[in-house]
């Protein structure tokens, strides 16, 4: 089952943990290019900074950087034949057939998708720090659920 072709009835991605790992990756970068501008040219045991080295820092930086932008990956899209759910890693697609509810507790992250066989995968998209846009989403995630149900 492909959704790259079909158009999703229903997107949601997290404002706050993406915006926060855009400024963390930001500033984890400028922290470690800074620091390669910082270094002297000789350290007090002797050794020497080469250029390399500095291109080092700024690689390391880079590196980081974009550790920390996959916590903007998350991402739930909601298509006519199921939904699809990306977290962390790869997107995973669930048919209509296989969900049977959203549970959203307090006091937890994020919310679950409950599957037929009392499997349970995690919506790392849909997070508490969203207020009213995470609360509107699940409304609109439930009722989608439950139209597929009936």
């Amino acid at each position: 089952m492909t959704t790259s072709k079909s158009k999703p009835v229903f997107e949601y991605r997290p404002r706050r943990s993406r915006l926060g790992s855009w400024i963390t990756a930001a500033v984890f970068f400028l922290t470690f290019a800074a620091l390669s501008f910082s270094l002297s040219a000789t350290t007090e045991g002797g050794g020497v900074m080469t250029p390399a080295d500095h291109f080092a820092m700024w690689g390391l930086g880079v590196l980081g950087a974009l550790a920390f932008l996959v916590f903007s990956r998350p991402r739930i899209r909601v298509f006519d034949h199921g939904i699809e759910v990306r977290n962390l890693g790869s997107a995973q697609v669930f048919p209509w057939e296989v969900v049977t509810g959203l549970s959203f507790p307090k006091g937890v992250p994020w919310a679950t998708l409950e599957l037929a066989d009392d499997d349970e995968v995690s919506l790392m998209a849909l997070q508490p720090t969203d207020k009213e846009r995470a609360l509107e989403a699940t409304r609109t995630l439930r009722a989608r659920i439950d139209a597929h149900r009936n």
